[in-house]
């Protein structure tokens, strides 16, 4: 665990998040349900001490993996809402119910909205020792010989596996597909060959691709990413349709009061919005956002029916 300690309440403002109500010198256990060194435990650590330092805290991150996220989240559902126990997970739990058998809380029943911090784009990555050297060649070859092939997922219901799933539909094949308990593992695994491919969050991906430990074939976002210009679009490249994002969000237990979301989504929204933080994601093809929770709970309420018809549509089977 890391802890995250305060020097004060920001200036502009921000002093007013520091009301009793949130009294000060408290110490938040901030819960990521994934391994170190993905994008949702990189973008926790870049937001959370500028969040706890707004609301005059000490935040203490607690990386809790296990069961595609689940382990984490069920730890946060059952705390007490009262602002001390916050879960900063992603886009994968409006999902996890349709691909994972008994998952133990329902992501609307039991948790309070607070923030979705980022949006994030994918790329799909290779280990430099296959042979195609461009998408148009691992294409053939994956319709050619695909149980030559192996795709790395970060979860089950992940971004990835969603993306690799259509694809496969698209080419008509299948190859296998391994699940991991994050991107970090999934990515060790990719630089060591243990893996073939990897539709990966193009943050953890950048550094990889630019010192030559992985290749890059192609970005799952509608337009070409800034700090992967030269990586084509599957959509410009024959799969209009297969236009795949990912985002993090923050909740906290059902029942937190209103005016403690409030508080506490400003905050984060202005960690988020940091310069430097959002500089920092930025360069890792991050885009930084500044949502209320309201929208955040519209967006969930619009994702899991989505994501319900996607898994289906794909044929992927709970596990």
């Amino acid at each position: 665990m890391n802890s995250i300690t305060r020097r004060g309440a920001l200036a502009l403002g921000l002093g007013a998040l520091a009301m009793p109500a949130l009294a000060q010198n408290r110490t938040v256990r901030f819960v990521v349900p994934y391994p170190p060194g993905g994008t949702t435990d990189l973008t926790g650590r870049l937001i959370a001490p500028k969040a706890a330092e707004a609301l005059g805290q000490t935040w203490v991150i607690e990386n809790r993996s296990g069961a595609n996220g689940a382990v984490g989240a069920e730890a946060v559902a059952r705390s007490a809402a009262d602002g001390n126990t916050l879960l900063y997970s992603n886009e994968v739990l409006t999902v996890l119910p349709f691909v994972q058998r008994n998952v133990p809380f329902d992501l609307q029943a039991d948790f309070t909205p607070v923030a979705r911090t980022v949006s994030i784009p994918y790329v799909m990555i290779g280990t430099p020792g296959l042979a195609p050297r461009d998408l148009a060649s691992l294409l053939a070859a994956l319709r050619a010989k695909p149980n030559d092939f192996s795709f790395a997922g970060s979860s089950l219901g992940s971004v990835g596996q969603l993306a690799t799933a259509a694809l496969w539909q698209k080419l008509g094949v299948e190859t296998t597909f391994v699940s991991y308990r994050g991107t970090g593992p999934a990515i060790n695994d990719l630089v060591a060959g243990s893996v073939s491919l990897f539709i990966a969050p193009v943050g953890p991906a950048v550094p990889l691709i630019r010192d030559g430990r992985a290749r890059a074939y192609a970005v799952t976002s509608a337009r070409r990413e800034a700090v992967l210009p030269d990586v084509p679009t599957l959509a410009e490249s024959g799969f209009p349709d297969l236009v795949y994002e990912g985002w993090c969000g923050m909740w906290a237990p059902k029942g937190l009061a209103a005016d403690l979301t409030a508080r506490i989504n400003a905050a984060v929204n202005a960690g988020a919005n940091d310069p430097a933080v959002k500089e920092r994601m930025a360069g890792l093809g991050l885009t930084a956002l500044n949502e209320t929770p309201q929208r955040f709970a519209e967006i969930i309420a619009a994702e899991i029916p989505r994501n319900r018809d996607l898994v289906a549509a794909a044929r992927i089977q709970p596990q």
